[in-house]
């Protein structure tokens, strides 16, 4: 293991149980720490557990300042979040925050917790368009790339959302209308309505977030789409399972059953047992694929790695994390043919050519898959 990584999880540990004890700080490279701890969206865990350990000065100066961004990144966001809620309200819009300070105020009563780099929103399908039109009379740029200025461009987004950033370039906005995207099988398929939805207080408002178990849902499948490379993402998962200790779950593995999508959340919870000390839920299957796959994530987390899983292995992961075959297709389906914005960058086709992306997108993986590493090895000789 990370001698780094090793103190990080101790620091998160000690974050979400002040009783725990803090790994010996002796022999630590501080560079490396200060590289794996933004890499894994853990800063504000990790400086809070060295606040009173006795530092080099200059590494103290840096914990100090980090403690201070996360809290500036997070009244920033915050104060964008609930005035674009009261905007979209004011037009009728029920949007429910998704991640950033909302799940960070709910899961650790503190909404400078989780960093994040956007905020996002989900909002019903029929309201992106008004959704997009109030941004951008707010000043906001889109900056999802789209194959035509059209509409129905917006929604050939391959994972169901649009982005925007604001007119100084420091807010990001992410509008979802699908919790996960076609092509990832997920507890929610099938699933029409909003799921259910719980209160909490942010900046003195009301706002409306995920209530616990579609949350937990939600928590389990979006890590595994991303093969649990972040920590944070597993720390969720933890505080939530610490803070509802009275989860539904009959409900949560009738809904993980209708879907055939059991192993996305047991990976997840086994994660957060494993790794974060998470109390082991009832009812825990002992799936030998459940565990291959924690073994997997878990071997590359502790090896202290700076680098993000790559496409084959990322697809590797979510192939074994997917229980059916048509689940395997659909994820093939989806993202190695259906056209991503890489293509529209190459290409500008209008509306009525736009299955003339599927074989450009074909074409396009080929030549960096098999053109590009050849045309590299020729240069080497």
């Amino acid at each position: 293991m990370s001698a780094e990584l090793g103190f990080i999880l101790s620091a998160v540990r000690r974050f979400m149980d002040p009783n725990m004890g803090l790994d010996d700080l002796e022999g630590l490279d501080w560079t490396t720490l200060e590289e794996l701890a933004p890499r894994h969206r853990v800063v504000r865990m990790v400086s809070t557990a060295l606040l009173n350990a006795q530092l080099p000065l200059a590494v103290t100066s840096r914990v100090s300042d980090g403690q201070q961004q996360a809290v500036r990144t997070s009244l920033l966001q915050t104060l964008e979040l609930t005035g674009l809620l009261d905007v979209l309200e004011e037009h009728g819009i029920r949007a429910v925050p998704l991640k950033g300070p909302p799940l960070s105020e709910y899961l650790y009563h503190d909404p400078a917790v989780r960093s994040s780099l956007d905020i996002d929103f989900l909002v019903p399908r029929d309201q992106i368009f008004k959704v997009r039109d109030l941004l951008l009379a707010r000043g906001y740029t889109l900056t999802s790339k789209l194959h035509w200025n059209s509409d129905s461009a917006c929604l050939a987004s391959r994972e169901n959302e649009i982005s925007f950033v604001d007119s100084y370039g420091t807010v990001s906005v992410d509008v979802h209308w699908r919790l996960m995207p076609p092509y990832f099988a997920s507890p929610f398929d099938g699933m029409e309505a909003t799921p259910a939805l719980a209160s909490i207080e942010l900046a003195g408002r009301t706002i409306q977030t995920l209530a616990p178990e579609p949350l937990l849902l939600y928590l389990c499948s979006h890590g595994a789409k991303h093969a649990f490379n972040r920590l944070a993402w597993i720390c969720d998962i933890a505080a939530l399972l610490k803070k509802c200790p009275d989860l539904d779950w009959p409900a949560i593995l009738g809904q993980v059953a209708r879907t055939h999508t059991s192993r996305q959340l047991w990976v997840g919870v086994q994660l957060a047992v494993d790794l974060l000390g998470a109390p082991f839920p009832p009812e825990m299957p002992r799936d030998p694929k459940v565990q291959a796959l924690t073994r997997q994530v878990t071997d590359q987390l502790l090896s202290g790695t700076l680098a993000l899983p790559t496409s084959r292995e990322l697809s590797s992961f979510i192939l074994q994390v997917l229980e059916r075959p048509e689940q395997r297709l659909r994820y093939l389906a989806g993202s190695v043919m259906t056209p991503s914005e890489a293509e529209y960058n190459l290409l500008r086709l209008p509306p009525f050519l736009f299955f003339l992306y599927y074989p450009l997108r074909i074409l396009r993986l080929i030549a960096k898959a098999v053109v590009l590493p050849f045309m590299r090895s020729i240069r080497e000789l």
